[in-house]
């Protein structure tokens, strides 16, 4: 400024003008400084993705001479060469640039990698950083010797894989499958208030749909509470063959696409004259501001409506600092660097050479140095960005979230059941009952802050509105006076997307928090293989030594296909419980509870449970009470219990339930047989529980013919289910007994209908029961083919009258409607 200009508009005194000197001066010196300081940052930083990108290209080529001490030959070089190379370098200059805000700010990072198999980058920084050596110092020792063992075993067989997985420090996702990143982040930053979960987000993996809804999340978590997410979208223009759709947005356009979402955007471009070192530097700390800044604001007491949280647009070229051209293709800044560039080196002299000179071109040896205990010390600019090991990404105690689970205070089921002084058979709503649970639960839990319920815009549809009672549903955007049970901050977690609210789950578990995810049963498919990389994550971590047991992931399906019959065949699907059961049978457990006292009990059971993905199957409409609360905690134990007091002694037949409506059905059917045919003796089994293993515990997953014990050694069996008959044909196929067995269930008849013309549809009603028990009755010689034709008849009969009767009158008999146990 001009000292006679600002002098003479201020009336500035002498005393005055000697203070704007010095203060000019002083300031001129800081910003010198900042100028130097970021200067010599942007030196480290460039030589710590050197190193990091020599390691990255080293592990995808090399299986001899992995450090380059002489000219590579064909024989150095793998016989299968595998991996990724294009998304590489965005990770690695992403992962450096997250060690520089580390070590400025002394504060949480984890870095989440949403593009699909950029592993040989996120190995590197882990190698670097010194969290491979510190949980393997024998086979990845901080040394030329570790070095090559990652470069070596990088995907080869039983080394290690191309994506991230639990066998890397640091990571909760296993990322063999784009999308579900972002997600996760979010989920993982909730009630962890100093956390900041950086998320690389490819531009391919941008257009799958669990990610496009993934940018939502902003609307959903406080800042006053929970931490935040930086996502960086890398856009390097290109997925495996072609161009991405923001690769060929200008800028202009990301801003205002992702502007229009919420965020503050941050453009880094390396077609700018600006250093591209320099931009992400800036980005990032204007990153960090903006984040600290809506931080500080909320939990100082502001209302901070529509928090604009950062996002970088970070553009960089696909394979950047490898292979320009090759064979007449361009390489870098197109698709062809994708995957493996120039892939014949073991054969063709001019790609040997190219790779060669590429791994030159890194001056790796200029990086480290080694000392007298033959382990590395890398360069003094590149240890400077190098966090404090317990601030190191990889060692991350919220990735190992064992480390830091803290046990739920679990509500008092007696005070929440329905006592023994409810007739057998009386009615009760199990959703309302969990919904009960969670409403204790939460209140119990409140000073721990670490339960959740992510539920897609169904709270209130599945019945669970007790928990309004004591939270209400989070929610960052405008919130309208007539608004119900909304606020900016709350336990429920409530958008209209299945795949955001189940990553969020993935994320808020995995770092050692509770949650549960209820949905409608017909729409659960939508994350079946977001479940499925859950379990793969899960059952991978059970032999990683540094990974702790972590609370479960608890799927609740609700709003069950037997009624919906009102909206039709497109909602009547138990098609994930199917799914699940193909699963490990210790990862993956399916809770069927008959009635609202087994709800009560597997809920708890689900959220005591450690490593595992609970599926449980509960109904919302009014079903009968068939268990106290002592009876449902003795079936749990095993999953399965003869219910003596709907059985006779030494059965002919063994009628068996596994699900809600369709045990109704089955003690429906008792009722009418025991009319019909008093002579002839059966036996009520409950089956609550299901594995990939078979009927009940893994007790008699371990030993099938215990299974006697409840279907006998020679009676016949009809086996009554909610899903699928294969579904259970599989699990019993072990089982000698399965011969005797005849199962029903879903048989994908529906339409728009009447309650109890879905069992009809599908053949589980009580006719349809009672005709199958007089058959296994008849073949086991108690009754005559008269007898049996006599009630098979009327069972028929019955049918038929019942759809006469809802033609005529739109909904079933009051017969039907009005039941009542009796025994």
């Amino acid at each position: 400024m001009d000292t006679d200009i600002y002098t003479h508009n201020v009336g500035c005194s002498s005393a005055l003008l000697v203070f704007w000197k010095v203060h000019q001066s002083l300031s001129s010196s800081y910003s010198l400084r900042l100028v130097m300081s970021l200067q010599h940052e942007v030196k480290a930083l460039k030589k710590f993705v050197r190193a990091a990108n020599y390691l990255s290209v080293s592990q995808i080529y090399l299986k001899d001479n992995l450090l380059l001490e002489r000219p590579l030959q064909h024989t150095d070089i793998k016989p299968r060469l595998l991996g990724h190379w294009g998304t590489c370098p965005g990770i690695n200059f992403l992962y450096a640039n997250v060690n520089r805000l580390i070590v400025k700010h002394q504060r949480d990072f984890m870095c989440l990698i949403g593009p699909g198999h950029g592993f040989p980058a996120v190995q590197a920084n882990l190698f670097i950083e010194g969290s491979l050596s510190h949980y393997y110092p024998d086979v990845i020792p901080y040394s030329e010797e570790g070095m090559k063992d990652i470069c070596r075993k990088f995907s080869q067989a039983y080394g290690y894989p191309s994506h991230a997985n639990p066998e890397a420090p640091g990571q909760i996702l296993e990322g063999g499958e784009l999308g579900y990143a972002l997600a996760v982040a979010w989920g993982a930053v909730l009630d962890n208030p100093e956390l900041i979960a950086v998320c690389l987000v490819g531009d391919g993996e941008s257009e799958t749909g669990p990610l496009a809804a993934s940018w939502y999340a902003n609307r959903l978590v406080s800042p006053k509470e929970s931490g935040a997410v930086l996502p960086v979208l890398h856009i390097n223009g290109y997925k495996i063959s072609g161009p991405t759709r923001l690769g060929r947005m200008s800028n202009e356009e990301i801003t205002q696409e992702f502007t229009g979402l919420g965020y503050h955007v941050l453009v880094v471009d390396d077609e700018r004259e600006e250093d591209i070192y320099e931009q992400m530097a800036k980005a990032m700390d204007e990153a960090y501001a903006i984040i600290a800044d809506i931080q500080q604001r909320a939990r100082n007491g502001e209302d901070v409506e529509c928090p604009r949280w950062p996002l970088i647009a970070m553009k960089t070229a696909k394979g950047w600092t490898g292979t320009k051209e090759a064979d007449g293709k361009k390489l870098e800044g197109n698709c062809d660097s994708h995957q493996v560039i120039v892939n014949q080196c073991a054969e063709n002299p001019e790609h040997l050479q190219l790779l060669n000179e590429w791994l030159a071109s890194y001056g790796f040896h200029e990086l480290y140095r080694i000392c007298d205990d033959q382990s590395i010390e890398f360069d003094d600019d590149i240890r400077g960005l190098i966090p404090a090991p317990e601030q190191t990404m990889g060692r991350q105690k919220l990735s190992y979230g064992g480390e830091v689970v803290e046990d739920l205070v679990l509500p008092d089921l007696t005070a929440l059941a329905y006592g023994n002084d409810v007739p057998r058979g009386e009615r009760g709503y199990s959703m309302l009952k969990m919904g009960e649970w969670l409403r204790e639960a939460i209140r119990l839990n409140e000073v721990k802050s670490n339960l959740r319920v992510f539920s897609p815009d169904e709270t209130y549809s599945n019945q669970l509105q007790a928990v309004f009672e004591v939270t209400n549903r989070s929610w960052q955007w405008p919130i309208k006076s007539w608004d119900q049970d909304i606020a900016r901050e709350g336990r429920i977690i409530e958008l209209l997307s299945e795949n955001l609210l189940f990553g969020m789950l993935h994320g808020y578990t995995v770092t050692g928090r509770f949650g549960m995810f209820p949905t409608y049963e017909s729409f659960a498919q939508v994350i079946a293989s977001m479940a499925d990389q859950y379990c793969k994550y899960i059952h991978a971590s059970q032999d990683v030594h540094f990974r702790k047991p972590v609370p479960s992931c608890n799927v609740v399906l609700s709003s069950l296909l037997e009624r919906q019959d009102h909206n039709g065949y497109s909602h009547q699907n138990p098609s994930l419980l199917a799914s699940m059961l193909e699963k490990h049978p210790k990862i993956v457990s399916a809770y069927l509870p008959a009635d609202a006292n087994s709800t009560l009990v597997y809920t708890e059971k689900a959220f005591v449970d450690r490593d595992k993905l609970n599926v449980v199957v509960a109904g919302k409409k009014e079903l009968p009470v068939w268990l106290t609360l002592e009876e449902a905690c003795q079936q749990a134990q095993d999953g399965i219990m003869t219910w003596d007091f709907a059985s006779d002694e030494d059965p002919d037949v063994v009628l068996a339930g596994c699900g809600d409506y369709v045990t109704q059905e089955c003690l429906a059917a008792l009722v009418l047989i025991r009319e019909r045919l008093p002579q002839v003796k059966v036996r009520f089994v409950s089956v609550t529980e299901l594995t990939s293993g078979g009927l009940g515990s893994l007790k008699y997953a371990d030993k099938p013919y215990l299974l006697d014990e409840f279907f006998t050694k020679d009676k016949g069996v009809v086996f009554n289910f909610h899903g699928y008959p294969n579904t259970i044909k599989k699990l019993v196929f072990n089982y000698a007994g399965v011969k005797r067995f005849r199962i029903k269930g879903y048989e994908e008849n529906g339409s728009t209908t009447t309650p109890f013309d879905m069992g009809v549809r599908n053949g589980t009603s009580r006719y349809h029961m009672v005709i199958d028990l007089a058959y296994k009755a008849f073949q086991q010689g108690v009754i005559s083919e008269d007898e049996h034709a006599t009630v098979t008849t009327e069972m028929l009969r019955r049918l038929v009258e019942h759809k006469e009767y809802i033609l005529k009158h739109g909904v079933d008999p009051e017969e039907i409607n009005d039941w009542q146990w009796q025994r």
